[in-house]
């Protein structure tokens, strides 16, 4: 197994390299906030998730004592797939499928999948399986994102992140937050204060106005209803992996960090 330091980039936008090389098929990437864990398949190889570190593989909450010690764990089967076990007492949320609940089991796909946890804060963990030296260049496994991210300041990437929790998080009523909303949430993020709706639209405006200079199609007013500026934009920013759900950690006053991608 292969570590993964502390702020390694999003498993969205980047795969990283096992042994100096791109990984072998089926390789489980497992990355949270503290770093994590790169594993090639193996009969009975498993990694584990939880609060109670160092005893872990990847730390998940380690002041938060909602979290279990260990809360999940997964396991190389036969055939080299790998499954996701909650030992956990709060529900493991992975997108499009029922919550996985307490000592619950369920396979992991090939490609990207985030995993959220609710405790006193919002969790999130990234899975990638590999498809192997074919998929590791510029379309990420599974998710058809090239590593063509936009460039954005962190004002502009704190609010985007608040103004898109929603579809971050997968749920299933995403839709974008209004500006009111997202000024509310602003204001709740520590070390932030003084958010309006004004504001808020005018940090958004200038991404924008940038990327319809870059010749992005229906993200201003003369190009596309008020009503499908922000849902062409988020499918821009998304669909470049430019916001990734490891991005939601701002909303605590957390850093992430970015693979500096740019145009």
């Amino acid at each position: 197994m292969y570590f993964l330091e502390p702020l390694t980039p999003s498993l969205l936008r980047h795969e990283p390299l096992v042994a100096g090389g791109p990984a072998p098929v089926g390789t489980l990437f497992v990355l949270g906030k503290d770093g994590g864990y790169a594993a090639t398949p193996h009969p009975t190889r498993t990694l584990v998730l939880g609060r109670n570190s160092p005893d872990v593989h990847v730390t998940v909450g380690s002041e938060d004592w909602y979290v279990s010690r260990e809360h999940a764990t997964l396991t190389c089967v036969p055939g080299g797939r790998w499954t996701l076990r909650n030992g956990g007492k709060l529900p493991i949320r992975i997108p499009e499928v029922p919550a996985l609940l307490h000592q619950h089991e369920a396979p992991v796909p090939r490609g990207y999948t985030p995993l959220y946890i609710q405790g006193s804060r919002l969790h999130v963990v990234e899975l990638l399986v590999s498809a192997g030296p074919g998929g590791a260049g510029d379309v990420r496994p599974g998710t058809g994102t090239r590593d063509l991210a936009w460039p954005l300041s962190d004002r502009e990437r704190l609010v985007l992140v608040a103004l898109f929790q929603l579809h971050l998080l997968r749920a299933d009523d995403a839709h974008p937050l209004s500006w009111n909303e997202t000024a509310r949430c602003l204001n709740e993020v520590p070390g932030q204060r003084g958010w309006n709706d004004r504001k808020a639209e005018h940090a958004v405006d200038g991404v924008r106005k940038r990327l319809a200079a870059a010749g992005v199609d229906g993200v201003t007013a003369d190009s596309a209803p008020a009503e499908a500026i922000k849902r062409n934009l988020l499918r821009v920013l998304v669909d470049t992996a430019t916001l990734a759900p490891p991005d939601l950690r701002l909303l605590d006053g957390t850093p992430t960090r970015r693979d500096g991608a740019s145009r």
